[in-house]
């Protein structure tokens, strides 16, 4: 589900589930963020992919499907907490190498990253207000990096955007041909690693903003709408 290589300078933590288009239950949430911390530990910088033609479609959706107990929309809550605010709170740099679709959960690692690159065909959306969720670090997070009138578009509507818009609005740091992703990466991690260490995680911890309460306001959101008789049609309907 989650597979990790060092590479050089790299830990290149891979997104490994093809039957589910990558997408993430409840497990593999947590063990993503775990594998993260681990590679920051190991590694100058942590490269994010999936294997075959998807990065990562989010969110299994039947893990939404399923929680039922305030407990299990708490575990969820805090699972996605961990794995996005994660990436926030690491000391080394996160690349995104986006090899295909990112949906979701997927799409939010993009953004989560601090840089990413991303194949000409890759498609990325925000679709989980048309299945009864919401995207709780796109919320809190995205609208300070392409503004909030297309955070409002992406939230909203749900419809996928192409590299290429993605690239414009900058939430992608560059696009490049499918035989280009690697390459492109490896020249950021190369330029990354000559710099001191020290110097890098303090740049990137003071480029970034502060959690704000997030987790908690996960936490209530997640329980309101489980508790909404349209979401949770709209969720079935999806799983079905």
């Amino acid at each position: 589900m989650i597979s990790a290589e060092t590479r050089g300078d790299a830990r290149w933590v891979t997104i490994d589930r093809p039957e589910k288009r990558n997408a993430l239950h409840l497990e593999g949430w947590r063990r993503l963020g775990e594998e993260l911390a681990r590679a920051e530990a190991e590694s100058r910088v942590v490269v994010l992919t999936g294997v075959e033609d998807v990065f990562c479609a989010g969110d299994d959706i039947a893990v939404i499907d399923e929680a039922e107990s305030a407990a299990e929309v708490e575990a969820l809550a805090d699972a996605l907490y961990e794995a996005f605010w994660g990436i926030e709170r690491l000391s080394v740099p996160v690349v995104a190498a986006v090899n295909g679709l990112a949906y979701g959960g997927g799409f939010e690692l993009v953004c989560a990253a601090d840089l990413a690159v991303a194949v000409d065909d890759a498609v990325l959306a925000l679709p989980e207000t048309t299945i009864g969720a919401y995207p709780p670090y796109a919320v809190e997070r995205v609208g300070d990096i392409c503004g909030r009138k297309r955070l409002m578009e992406l939230v909203l509507t749900g419809d996928p955007i192409d590299a290429e818009t993605a690239h414009e609005w900058g939430l992608l740091n560059r696009v490049v041909e499918p035989g280009g992703l690697e390459p492109a990466v490896e020249a950021y991690v190369d330029r990354i690693g000559r710099s001191p260490k020290r110097a890098t995680a303090t740049a990137r911890r003071f480029a970034r903003s502060t959690d704000g309460g997030a987790r908690d306001r996960i936490r209530g959101a997640l329980s309101q709408l489980r508790r909404d008789e349209a979401c949770r049609a709209a969720t079935r309907a999806f799983t079905e």
